[in-house]
């Protein structure tokens, strides 16, 4: 498959792929955020552990939300990829054709 804007679709593919990855490993690491905190009883400190843990909540959460970002742009990459290609063999296809007759009245 030629280059499209000098890229191959298959670097693309690969980069949608690695995000997809990438998106997986800070998932696990807001699992972790949220996991590793102790109970606020578990601890002398209640207040501050708890502090503590609605804390690694709201950051687990966003860090879970930056993880669906990083995926969504795997996916549109990818999609995007499939698109061009696409386009590209379907541009080949009709280049290559017979050409056809035009209408009637037209010259």
């Amino acid at each position: 498959m030629p280059t499209v804007f000098g890229i191959h679709p298959s670097q693309v593919r690969t980069t949608a792929r690695e995000l997809n990855e990438e998106a997986s490993t800070v998932t696990a690491a807001a699992q972790v955020l949220a996991a590793c905190v102790p109970a606020p009883s578990a601890l002398p400190g209640g207040r501050t552990v708890s502090a503590l843990a609605e804390g690694a909540g709201r950051i687990s959460r966003t860090v879970d939300g930056e993880a669906r970002v990083i995926e969504v742009l795997g996916i549109d990459l990818r999609s995007f990829a499939d698109v061009v290609e696409f386009a590209e063999q379907d541009a080949v296809g009709s280049l290559s054709a017979p050409p056809t007759a035009p209408p009637a009245g037209v010259r």
